[in-house]
């Protein structure tokens, strides 16, 4: 991959997530959620294929990043996640993935809401069950 090609997919799914988060964060209720769409595909744990390797690789740093914020805000109510939506139908997924966005974003939705009043981080899939760091 060339170093072009890294830097922008690293820009979009790590860097600027974060900016979007230190930005209005402050608009966020104190006991509020703050959710970001991570990947399974950024689980170190479940790597076991390789493939894709800077849109992995820019779903673990997001995930790092998070996980860094999470830590400087240990105080913090608010409940942070870091959301696997699984493989969706989707100019990135492809066609031949399982769900479309109609029947993934509302078990995402479902799965957000429930976290609310849970202050920490949690790196969750669509059906709410824990993702592999």
């Amino acid at each position: 991959m060339s170093t072009d090609v890294f830097n922008r997919v690293m820009v979009t799914n790590a860097l600027s997530p974060m900016h979007v988060i230190e930005g209005l964060q402050g608009l966020v209720a104190a006991d509020g959620l703050i959710g970001v769409m991570s990947s399974g595909q950024g689980s170190l744990g479940n790597n076991i294929r390789g493939g894709n390797d800077v849109y992995r690789a820019s779903k673990a740093a997001l995930n790092q990043l998070m996980r860094c914020h999470a830590a400087r805000h240990a105080d913090d109510a608010r409940a942070f996640v870091l959301m696997a939506p699984g493989w969706i139908r989707t100019a990135l997924g492809g066609s031949n993935a399982p769900f479309s966005v109609e029947e993934a974003v509302p078990k995402v939705v479902e799965v957000l809401l429930a976290q609310r009043g849970r202050p920490g981080l949690q790196f969750l899939d669509r059906e709410g069950q824990p993702v592999p760091w």
